[in-house]
């Protein structure tokens, strides 16, 4: 019996120490992906001078890629034709899953949201 209540005092550790860097590393791994997206799209649209439809959209279908929801992710980009010369930026801002979901959840049971967000700038490549 006491080795019954020390396996189950001890259970909960050990599940951290099996499984929450593999999940840590998926969740770098996805967050690699929303700074590329962000890369990506910054360059596409220094080139049209602003963010385009078609540029978001190929932005959601990268982030797809790796899980993320299409309302899961949050723009905040620069929609207006910007001049040569000024600079166009974009931030994507989508949900952190995985980073300590097992440690946070045995401490304290309170479960916060967290967020990557990846802000990108790039001077305007756009001629009227």
């Amino acid at each position: 019996m006491e080795k019954l209540i020390v396996f189950m005092m001890l259970l909960p550790f050990s599940l951290i120490l099996l499984f929450q860097p593999s999940l840590d590393r998926v969740e770098e791994t996805r967050e690699k992906v929303v700074q590329g997206a962000i890369q990506r799209g910054v360059e596409r649209a220094a080139v049209e001078g602003y963010f385009t439809n078609e540029n978001i959209m190929d932005m959601v279908a990268i982030l797809s890629l790796v899980g993320y929801n299409e309302e899961d992710i949050e723009f905040d980009v620069t929609l207006t034709p910007t001049p040569r010369g000024e600079y166009i930026e974009g931030a994507i801002k989508v949900p952190n899953h995985y980073q300590f979901l097992l440690f946070e959840n045995i401490i304290s049971g309170d479960i916060t949201e967290k967020y990557h967000y990846h802000f990108a700038s790039r001077m305007s490549e756009y001629v009227n």
